[in-house]
């Protein structure tokens, strides 16, 4: 079958030339797309169109070829309009040239079912038209007005901004405590009584009244740390107390056991520096006192303080289920030997290990460099995607004829809200919605792969979790960045060693070798170039 395929931003001619010559064929069916005044129940003036053009060519030519298999036919032209088109006006025309009718109504039939799924083709966007303009013809706005085309930048805070205002926390539930580590506590925790609830000796030892003037004592009971016997002692006695142990009254001070020399029940106090080793009732928090905050996560230290305080069921944030792709023909398992052309699989390690904080659930599969094969593989991994909070592309991100993490990703029902940072490594970043789903599209190489977890990734899933995101903290270079200037952003790794801030040597967005060292990421504005040692930078923990 003969196919014609043409991409256009400008308008589709009315009348359109048969693309076999009259005669050769028993039907020539023409098939107009053209936009109407209304989407979902609003007036509107114009469709936004985009695609990856070579890419939408090519699956558009494959499309009809599959379909002319089981509808022969003997010609199909397609012209597609890209970009803002008004109402009334056509967005896709469609012609099939067919020995018999049937077979090209089938053909145009399945193609255009197919159409939305299969091609890199989406609707951006309706533009509602103006209230003085019910008509919608004059509410097409002018190219300064309309929304940045697919190859515009945005900035780095504004990527930051547009990613908090769409990861809304996902709701909290009350787990066992031994299985919170990791998450962000959804409640403030107050002290339901005081810290420590009693007077407790903090020494073995013991126990006699603070001002008493006796020399020798009489012992008169044994307190161990699990023991609660009140008494009020009377000068010259004491009672033999452990470390912890609940002090039977007021006013007491205890002497520890090296300081006495005992005689079968009785002691004499030796000299010493009249300590009172004692934790006094609500020294470290008294009752309704806040413990924790909300919005802090979980670690061993914190789970400890929430054992101690009863919280043996704390609000938290769910485990967050991220599905994870890596792409590229090109990666092999560690454990390989990469043929020529081939490199290790590195980034699945990467991603592994800086969710780990996070305490994520994780799944991760690979997929091929073709459309039509990734398609299939996500779809045995259907139900992980459906039940996960985040999806996560490795590669593909960019516009080269086998990136295919956009088309991917639309084809999955995400609306991508950016595709592009002004940023240096990392400026190919995809971050896209679904529902309460959000996705992004990593480039490949590991250091911007690891500058985009950081910035981008790190944030969405600390809003999703309830905690708040990472801020940029003040330090200053303890050795000189040496760079060239650059009209984008940088994010420079670093090491950052208590006092000061080590840039450190990397040679493009594929090196790796930095990110044995990196702890820190030192933002270096556009056109800076070289910024001297001791220079005050903002810079973000890694």
């Amino acid at each position: 079958m003969e196919i014609e395929i043409q991409l256009t931003n400008g308008p589709i001619g009315e009348k359109i030339s048969p693309l076999l010559t009259p005669g050769s064929n028993g039907a020539w069916l023409e098939f107009r797309g053209v936009v109407r005044d209304s989407e979902n129940g609003a007036t509107i003036s114009a469709l936004d169109y985009e695609g990856y053009p070579e890419m939408a060519k090519r699956e558009l030519h494959r499309l009809l070829a599959d379909i002319s298999q089981k509808h022969p036919c003997l010609a199909a032209t397609v012209i597609h309009r890209l970009g803002t088109i008004p109402v009334g006006e056509t967005a896709i025309y469609v012609g099939v040239a067919g020995k018999h009718r049937g077979e090209a109504l089938a053909l145009l039939a399945e193609f255009m079912d197919r159409l939305k799924q299969d091609v890199p083709i989406w609707k951006r966007r309706a533009i509602v038209a103006a209230a003085s303009d019910p008509g919608g013809s004059g509410g097409v706005p002018t190219a300064s007005a309309q929304r940045p085309p697919p190859s515009s930048a945005i900035s780095l805070d504004e990527a930051v901004s547009k990613i908090e205002s769409r990861c809304p926390p996902v709701s909290g539930i009350r787990v066992r405590l031994e299985e919170s580590f990791g998450r962000v506590l959804r409640e403030k925790v107050l002290a339901a009584e005081d810290f420590p609830a009693c007077d407790r000796s903090t020494r073995d030892g013991f126990a006699i009244l603070q001002n008493d003037p006796a020399e020798w004592f009489q012992v008169v009971d044994t307190i161990q740390a699990a023991d609660w016997k009140p008494r009020q002692l009377q000068s010259g006695e004491a009672v033999r107390v452990a470390t912890g142990a609940a002090l039977p009254g007021d006013n007491l001070r205890v002497v520890m056991r090296e300081y006495v020399e005992r005689q079968g029940d009785r002691i004499h106090v030796l000299p010493h520096d009249r300590a009172t080793n004692i934790r006094r009732r609500g020294e470290e928090v008294k009752a309704g006192e806040p413990l924790l905050p909300a919005g802090v996560r979980l670690d061993a230290g914190k789970m400890a303080l929430l054992a101690a305080a009863g919280g043996a069921h704390p609000l938290v944030g769910p485990c967050l289920r991220v599905m994870h792709f890596t792409t590229g023909d090109e990666l092999v398992p560690p454990d390989q030997t990469p043929k020529p052309g081939q490199i290790r699989d590195s980034n699945s390690l990467l991603i592994r290990g800086l969710l780990q904080p996070f305490g994520c659930k994780l799944a991760q599969a690979h997929l091929p460099e073709d459309f039509e094969r990734a398609k299939a593989r996500i779809k045995n991994h259907h139900s992980l995607i459906e039940n996960a909070d985040v999806v996560l592309f490795s590669g593909g991100a960019s516009v080269g004829e086998t990136d295919f993490t956009r088309p991917l990703l639309e084809w999955l029902g995400f609306e991508i809200v950016f595709a592009q940072i002004n940023l240096r490594p990392g400026r190919p970043l995809i971050f896209g919605v679904r529902g309460k789903q959000i996705a992004f599209g990593l480039p490949g190489n590991p250091l911007a792969h690891f500058v985009g977890f950081h910035l981008f990734v790190a944030t969405a899933l600390a809003k999703l979790s309830g905690a708040e995101p990472a801020k940029w903290l003040r330090g200053r270079l303890a050795e000189p960045v040496c760079d060239a200037s650059c009209p984008r952003e940088t994010l420079w790794p670093a090491r950052w060693d208590g006092a000061g801030l080590h840039p450190l040597a990397w040679a493009s967005s594929g090196d790796l070798t930095c990110l044995a060292a990196a702890n820190a990421l030192v933002r270096v504005p556009a056109h800076q170039g070289s910024m001297d040692a001791g220079t005050e930078v903002d810079y973000l923990r890694a």
